[in-house]
């Protein structure tokens, strides 16, 4: 049973690092076009350009009402508030710490910003209240994406769009000849909750299909988040004797299964219909 408002544990690691000066506001996966040795550019650019991606597929524009669900420690309404004017940016976290570094920044550009404790699943705006509902790297931690899918079909206008990315388990890591509980225990441990862990409910397009929205983009960046890991999960931590740390069992799991192919990380859009002139 998962409790509400429950955390995964490796965000009191990042929280942490925040206030050292040691993390930014970033709390995903990068997109790499190259390899970073090839390249030299650093997991900030690498997680920066995932949001850039994410924000050309929402066709983000002046002046929209824009929600983001497990907004992290808002650093993509941070970025739309410096690229943007007159929007409304409502950020939804159960987790007050993570609020409160979003709270440190300032509105800009006639910008306002909204920060909200509360489920995605349960999402407390009235209907048709925004044109985008954003969701980066933190639908598999809810209790279920279904129920999520319905909210944010319930808050955007007609003609608005969800878009984000997940994680899911590739079908191959159900067939491994490795105990499920071996696999499932460090990610439960160090990045729980997360529900439907095997992706019993992960079909984005039926999600969407049964939310009233259509999906216009779906795209696979398995490869291009790869190597993120570098950063997340360096070689020299598979050496590391720390066995009481959760989020780096945890993060070494991940690791391992991106790496084997028994992963997917995916972009989405998907869009609600808008209103019938006829």
């Amino acid at each position: 049973m998962i409790v509400q408002g429950q955390v995964p544990a490796y965000f009191d690691y990042l929280i942490e690092a925040f206030h050292r000066g040691e993390a930014g506001r970033y709390v995903h996966l990068g997109y790499w076009n190259a390899a970073p040795g090839a390249t030299g550019e650093s997991f900030a650019a690498a997680q920066q350009r995932l949001d850039e991606k994410l924000a050309a597929m929402a066709g983000l524009e002046a002046g929209q009402a824009i929600l983001d669900a497990g907004c992290g420690f808002g650093g993509t309404l941070g970025r739309l508030n410096r690229h943007l004017s007159g929007m409304r940016l409502a950020g939804v976290n159960v987790d007050r710490r993570q609020l409160d570094i979003c709270r440190m920044q300032q509105p800009a550009s006639g910008n306002r910003f909204e920060w909200h404790e509360a489920d995605a699943c349960r999402l407390p705006f009235p209907d048709q209240s925004f044109d985008r509902v954003l969701c980066i790297e933190a639908m598999f931690h809810f209790r279920s994406r279904r129920e999520f899918f319905l909210e944010a079909a319930r808050v955007l206008k007609p003609g608005g769009a969800l878009v984000g990315s997940d994680i899911t388990l590739a079908r191959s890591a159900q067939t491994l000849d490795v105990p499920g509980f071996c696999i499932e225990a460090p990610l439960q441990d160090g990045y729980g909750p997360w529900p439907d862990f095997w992706g019993d409910d992960a079909d984005h397009a039926a999600l969407a299909g049964a939310a009233g929205l259509r999906v216009a983009a779906l795209q696979d960046a398995t490869a291009n988040t790869l190597p993120s890991h570098g950063f997340t999960a360096p070689h020299d931590a598979d050496e590391s004797h720390d066995t009481g740390n959760v989020a780096l069992r945890a993060a070494l799991m991940l690791r391992w299964l991106h790496r084997a192919g028994h992963l997917r990380y995916w972009l989405f859009r998907c869009d609600r219909p808008g209103i019938d002139p006829s």
